[in-house]
């Protein structure tokens, strides 16, 4: 009695080895983007629709209010100007201008042969489309300054010539990224454009 006790114990202690399922990452490729663009990923675990709902909710990239969503892109405009000096007084001469993209993106890890990576795909397509538009924002603000300060009327000084630019250039950043939070009420930030998982 005592023996088959003991095997049954020996028996009841095995364990099977399961190997992992395989996991791939599912993102836009980079030739999607330009290169003045940077992405950043966050990871996104799960494998069914509402646990990539919900990471996404947790993890996703927040905006300067704290409210976190799927995808965020955010845009740096710098500028330069030389000096020009008549007898009018000191203005600015050929404007030059910077842009710096930076765009945050979900990236999942999809098991092998998952039948949402087809879903997830389209979604990143239309997230791309979306996020494109505030790139666009961007450029748009960067454009408009070359184009704003070179008209600002002379001023007495040098200094009181920067003063006005930097506040003219202020003025068109502010307006573009008013741009930019109509364009995500007006696109329900993106969901119009299929911007929506699930």
């Amino acid at each position: 009695m005592r023996l088959i006790a003991l095997l049954f114990l020996v028996a009841g202690s095995a364990c099977v080895t399961v190997a992992p399922r395989e996991r791939a990452a599912v993102v836009l490729p980079p030739s999607v983007w330009p290169q003045d663009t940077t992405i950043h990923w966050y990871d996104v675990d799960g494998d069914s629709e509402p646990e990539l709902r919900s990471v996404m909710d947790a993890k996703g990239p927040p905006d300067s209010a704290g409210n976190r969503h799927d995808a965020y892109t955010a845009w740096y405009v710098t500028w330069r100007f030389p000096f020009s000096r008549t007898e009018e007084g000191c203005s600015t001469g050929p404007v030059t201008t910077s842009v710096r993209i930076d765009v945050t993106l979900p990236r999942w890890r999809a098991p092998a042969g998952s039948l949402l990576v087809k879903k997830w795909r389209r979604y990143l397509d239309s997230l791309a489309e979306h996020e494109s538009g505030h790139r666009e924002t961007g450029f748009n603000a960067a454009t408009e300054i070359t184009e704003v300060l070179p008209a600002l009327p002379a001023k007495p000084t040098c200094e009181e010539a920067e003063e006005a630019a930097n506040a003219a250039a202020r003025e068109v950043l502010a307006r573009h990224q008013k741009r930019d939070a109509d364009y995500d009420l007006e696109t329900s930030h993106g969901a119009t454009q299929g911007a929506v998982f699930p």
